[in-house]
């Protein structure tokens, strides 16, 4: 039977406004910043990463309306945190070549959430039920890597056909950009990953209720309605025992009308008895 989907508090309706809120801004910043690169001059390549902005803001509205649920919290106020730090600081407001060192913050960042995000996915599909821990950890440390590298390679797509300088500026007399930049990149998503490995197997190890592990995987695993009037909401414990009861009832009438056939055998046997 498909389990019954949950309400989110008043509480956790305020935040999620405020979250949507944060994207929105977000998003409607990034086309502001493009259209000035756009009417200003663009010395730094800021356009199409401030456009970008826009798309990477409706991810969680997409994901929403696939899996027919919303997001819980936790997730949308990572992914905004990014968003903000990585793309509309670093990118939009060329943080990148002002602060040399908000690229490498980032990518550690970068290899933290992602690994959440791993984790994520895993509580959704309730894989973290039957994994062992660290074998969960070391997955999503293994995730966290694998979307590092797409991520690079996008760069590189980005900067040889679009004539960007994600990955550096070119050297002169090859043409390209060294590969510094890019093996500081993994470097930095490798040791947030890292970061993550050992945040988890301690929490699942100590059980200590100061690094949230067993709170993060059960907020991951709630499944919340997206829209109010479904029918099948947990919104209280009394309601939840009341959707038990409603459950089992079904599958003792259930039992019952399959049962019923029997019962007319068992009775024309007897009354053929009675009979002679």
């Amino acid at each position: 039977m498909e389990k019954a989907l949950q309400t989110m508090t008043k509480k956790q309706k305020i935040f999620r406004w405020f979250m949507i809120a944060f994207d929105l801004a977000i998003m409607l910043t990034g086309v502001a910043m493009a259209i000035c690169c756009k009417v200003q001059g663009d010395p730094d390549n800021r356009f199409l990463a401030s456009l970008g902005m826009f798309f990477f803001g409706l991810v969680p509205f997409a994901y929403e309306l696939i899996s027919r649920g919303k997001i819980p919290n936790s997730v949308f106020l990572i992914f905004n945190i990014y968003l903000a730090v990585a793309g509309l600081w670093g990118a939009a407001f060329n943080g990148y070549n002002t602060f040399d060192w908000l690229d490498t913050v980032v990518h550690i960042i970068m290899g933290y959430a992602v690994s959440m995000l791993g984790l994520f996915i895993l509580c959704r599909t309730k894989q973290n039920k039957t994994m062992h821990y660290v074998t969960l950890a070391l997955f999503c440390v293994c995730f966290s890597l694998f979307v590092e590298c797409i991520w690079e390679v996008c760069e590189w797509f980005v900067d040889n056909f679009f004539g960007q300088t994600a990955q550096g500026f070119p050297v002169e007399g090859y043409d390209a950009p060294l590969v510094t930049d890019t093996m500081i990149d993994i470097v930095c998503n490798l040791g947030g990953s890292l970061i993550f490995l050992i945040h988890y197997i301690v929490g699942k190890v100590t059980k200590s209720k100061f690094l949230f592990v067993e709170s993060i995987e059960k907020e991951f695993s709630n499944k919340y309605v997206l829209f109010e009037k479904s029918k099948k909401i947990i919104s209280s414990p009394e309601n939840t025992e009341q959707i038990n009861d409603e459950e089992n009832n079904l599958n003792k009438n259930e039992e019952n009308k399959n049962n019923l056939p029997k019962n007319d055998e068992k009775n024309k046997i007897n009354n053929k008895k009675i009979k002679k």
